[in-house]
């Protein structure tokens, strides 16, 4: 009995490497398709997310143009008639609209919605921001008061940088990839919607619209050097100084170019008189700014001082309200 069960056992014996070997072939095959599995979706994610970037890239060139155009047209707003103005702003609006759907209709991977819709709202401020500048454009030369075109502007201001801001928001949510977003910015000078600055704009802009000779200067920005750390009561405080230093703005909002005007700063008191004067002169044509650096005035210490910058009328103004700036100021 023993003799016949010997060959039973070792048949058993010789089987058991086979039904190891298999069952170790069946686990490699099982951990190779769950590894290609678990790295499959990358490529094919990035390939989907360079795909829609491709397919915007475009787009974002063609607003990126557009705000170039915008920034042209009101670079020569001064030399256009109203007419000219309404149909170049009518034709980037136009191109605008035509941008926003465009991107609407592109087809976001799941990995970049929140990017997608970043960009939609950079495009839709932007179109918005255009139909708003063209109102605000008519606002301006209307006869309604200057601050209303200066405000209406403004808000046009406000929504190209919102805009810009969300299509730089859109740049960070994109992932990494071997192509990234290009940069796309409407307001490279964000100084160009401020009231001071855009009260000149209008102005310029009614005073190109007249047909009778239209001679008017303004001081528009005035700031010191130091700078003001503080205000009490309406006084500035600035920090004590051998010498005061200025920077005038000054603006031609007529249209009719001035020659050899005088911009002047006074102080009262000072260190050498009750009053010290310095000076310069400015020539402006219609609708041009020039910052006049006027120093060297000595400022009596721990004294409520009177600055007044002024720049003289232009031959033929009537309208002065605008011609000087006072402020108060005191050093310690």
């Amino acid at each position: 009995m023993a003799l016949g069960s010997r060959p039973a056992r070792t048949t058993h014996r010789r089987g058991r490497p086979w039904l190891f070997f298999a069952v170790a072939a069946t686990l490699v095959v099982i951990a190779v398709n769950a590894a290609l599995s678990a790295r499959s979706p990358a490529p094919a994610r990035q390939q989907a997310e360079q795909s829609y970037l491709d397919l915007a890239l475009p787009a974002i060139a063609q607003s990126s143009q557009q705000g170039l155009d915008v920034n042209g047209v009101r670079a020569q707003a001064l030399s256009l008639t109203p007419p000219i103005i309404a149909n170049h702003i009518n034709g980037i609006l136009a191109q605008a609209q035509q941008t926003l759907t465009a991107v609407e209709k592109l087809n976001a991977p799941p990995s970049v919605k929140t990017a997608h819709a970043l960009l939609i709202a950079a495009m839709d401020m932007r179109y918005a921001g255009t139909k708003a500048l063209g109102q605000a454009i008519g606002t301006a030369m209307s006869g309604q008061p200057v601050d209303a075109g200066v405000q209406a502007l403004a808000g046009v201001g406000l929504d190209y940088q919102a805009a810009d801001r969300a299509y730089t928001l859109f740049q960070q949510a994109m992932p990494a990839l071997s192509t990234p977003p290009p940069n796309s910015r409407w307001v490279t000078d964000a100084a160009a919607y401020t009231p001071a600055t855009l009260a000149v704009f209008v102005a310029s802009l009614r005073s190109e619209g007249s047909l009778a000779p239209v001679h008017a200067v303004s001081v528009v920005l005035l700031t010191t050097t130091p700078l003001p750390v503080n205000l009490q009561n309406g006084v500035q405080i600035l920090p004590i100084a051998k010498q005061l230093s200025l920077q005038i703005v000054v603006a031609d909002t007529g249209n009719q170019s001035e020659r050899n005007l005088t911009v002047t700063a006074t102080i009262a008191p000072s260190v050498i008189g009750p009053t010290q004067t310095v000076r310069d002169f400015v020539d402006l044509t219609p609708g041009q700014t020039r910052t006049v650096t006027l120093g060297g005035l000595r400022v009596l210490a721990g004294q409520p001082t009177t600055l007044t910058a002024r720049i003289d009328a232009a031959p033929g103004e009537t309208d002065l309200a605008d011609n000087s700036k006072v402020v108060t100021f005191q050093m310690q």
